[in-house]
């Protein structure tokens, strides 16, 4: 059985809300299946009280009247009522406008669509049948925005909704509580902020029509405002999802963070795999594997990749896998056992690179004779990028939730710096390559493909201005205990033995 809580959202709504509560089907006041929560915004007239009268004359026992002390704002009210709802356990919350512009006696609707198909977010659109919205008086100025809005939120977001702006909706107990809802604005336009972030938590929403009806209600929205802040919230969103700036409203909504680029002809990933193709490693290292999109690919090479994160990658994709936080050292395992070492975009997430290098060092007792350690590929974001160069010139400097300002980042570097990090460390380098940006991510096709081989073409000419990713193929050099025992016992006394040591 599914409990529904319709929220009632009323704002100088005495004209209206006791003949909206006269349509409200009677099954809905079954007090097993349903609760009424009407919350007034603060109103300068009588909303609560003649809804209050209402539901005690009709001896309504499963509904809640609230008033604000303080105007919330349309969003602001809406909050209060998914709360209600989040903490009172309810199943589905239907929002329920108090001007009777939105038919009540549909509200079971909800619920069928809810039952049936599971969907977080369920939309009932005034534009699917426009000739409706036209016989219930909605003005042809309102049709036409709305259709010009929806349009290019389409356009934006490749989604392909009928209506974005329709104040007839409900929502599932998980999906709230699997967003920070409480963040979006109080405006009008929390409507669209809160669709934007059911996009990002990839939510599945279902859209049926409804009846328009356009009375003698007052309309409280700023239409040029409201238009205005739909494309910014809109445009805000696409910027997130492009890792031009990163927002709390979308952070962390269940989109992968790490996304395969090996595909790409000129990424950090295909250059990679580049390296390990010509090496040919038996035994491959991959510290911070991830998802394990590149290591998959290594083991198609007939590499043995162990993988090494905090988290399990995807199933085959390693030979073995070890679940670890690669802030502690020394690794449970010896970097020098492999014939190759992959540290992909793992520097920049560690509180102290320097010491995770030396570590890989130091702790290493494998004998290598002197000579350097196994190959090792490093790759990390160039924050001397152009384009982060320009923003601060203007004064800003915007995280975002990939890229090289991913707000996850914790150091950052420089070519120079990252060499000379390198180079203190104990690592040999053999080479230094710049990287262009992954434009095959933001953009499929024939132009994503163009325009890679262009900023990569850059990259390569002058890394530290235009590359966006270094990569870095250096050997470490032997670390002290591995150099202290491929030393030649010329003449050995027993008390300098370090066991003879320890003994004693």
């Amino acid at each position: 059985m599914c409990r529904t809580l319709v929220l009632i959202v009323a704002y100088d709504a005495e004209r209206h809300i006791e003949s909206l509560l006269e349509r409200v089907p009677e099954e809905c006041f079954d007090a097993e299946r349903y609760h009424l929560l009407c919350i007034d915004d603060s109103s300068s007239d009588r909303s609560a009280e003649l809804a209050t009268r209402w539901l005690r004359e009709h001896r309504v026992d499963n509904a809640t009247v609230l008033r604000n002390p303080v105007n919330q704002g349309y969003g602001g009210n809406q909050k209060l009522g998914y709360r209600y709802a989040v903490d009172a356990g309810f199943d589905l919350v239907i929002l329920l406008h108090g001007d009777s512009q939105y038919a009540p006696e549909i509200l079971p609707r909800f619920v069928e669509i809810f039952e049936r198909t599971g969907a977080g977010v369920i939309l009932g659109s005034r534009m699917r049948d426009v000739s409706q919205a036209t016989a219930g008086g909605m003005p042809f100025y309102k049709i036409l925005g709305n259709r010009v809005l929806t349009g290019l939120q389409n356009l934006i977001t490749g989604r392909d909704l009928s209506e974005y702006h329709t104040g007839y909706r409900a929502y599932s107990r998980d999906f709230l509580t699997s967003v920070p809802f409480e963040i979006l604005t109080n405006d009008f336009h929390f409507d669209s902020e809160i669709l934007l972030q059911a996009f990002t938590a990839r939510e599945r929403i279902e859209e049926f029509g409804i009846p328009t009806y356009y009375g003698d209600e007052i309309c409280h929205v700023n239409g040029l405002r409201y238009a205005w802040s739909v494309m910014a919230s809109t445009i805000t969103y696409r910027m997130h999802h492009l890792g031009m700036l990163c927002s709390l409203k979308y952070r962390n909504l269940g989109s992968a963070r790490y996304h395969d680029k090996s595909w790409m002809p000129y990424s950090s990933h295909s250059r990679t795999l580049a390296v390990v193709r010509r090496a040919q490693p038996y035994t491959l290292l991959d510290l911070g594997c991830g998802p394990g999109h590149v290591a998959r690919l290594c083991e198609e090479m007939g590499a043995r990749v162990t993988g090494i994160d905090r988290e399990q990658p995807l199933p085959e994709t390693v030979s073995h896998f070890l679940a670890w936080d690669l802030e502690q050292t020394p690794l449970p395992l010896d970097a020098f056992a492999f014939d190759l070492v992959l540290i992909l975009d793992l520097v920049e997430h560690l509180e102290n690179p320097e010491e995770f290098l030396l570590s890989l060092r130091n702790a290493s007792e494998q004998s290598t004779g002197g000579e350097a350690g196994p190959r090792m590929v490093i790759t990390t974001p160039n924050v001397a990028f152009a384009a982060v160069r320009l923003n601060l010139l203007f004064g800003r400097f915007n995280y975002a939730e990939r890229g090289i300002l991913d707000i996850t980042h914790k150091r950052l570097f420089t070519r120079r710096s990252l060499v000379s990090m390198l180079e203190d460390c104990g690592y040999r380098i053999e080479r230094v390559e710049g990287i262009g940006v992954p434009f095959g991510a933001v953009m499929g096709g024939r132009m994503g493909t163009f325009l890679g081989w262009i900023s990569d073409f850059f990259a390569r000419l002058w890394p530290s201005l235009w590359a966006f990713q270094f990569l870095v193929v250096c050997r470490p050099v032997p670390g002290v205990r591995q150099l202290l025992q491929d030393s030649e016992p010329f003449l050995r006394h027993e008390a300098d033995e370090p066991a003879a040591v320890e003994a004693s």
